[in-house]
């Protein structure tokens, strides 16, 4: 069986969390990480932009490449227009 979404993301923020937190604790000690301390800091808020920009980057796409559905559209109407003889038929009126 496979994982749910919120599995999924909770493993990948697992997976970036333990070692950030370890780091930023300093329960890990490397030259390397002093050198680049703030930029390690500043990580999450990047990450958290980054992910912004991508997902209204998405939505703009896929709400700019929508497609139409003709067919269907006139298929409702037609529905609509057999529902409203319908209920012509039972008394109701429309304004």
């Amino acid at each position: 069986m496979g994982m749910t979404n919120l599995e999924r993301w909770l493993m990948y923020l697992s997976l970036f969390a333990i070692p950030y937190l370890a780091i930023v604790t300093g329960f890990l000690q490397a030259p390397v990480l002093t050198k680049w301390e703030i930029e390690i800091q500043l990580l999450p808020l990047v990450l958290l932009v980054l992910f912004g920009v991508y997902s209204a980057t998405v939505v703009l796409y896929r709400t700019f490449t929508f497609n139409d559905c003709p067919y269907a559209a006139k298929e409702l109407q037609e529905q609509i227009e057999l529902a409203r003889k319908d209920l012509k038929t039972k008394g109701f009126t429309f304004r």
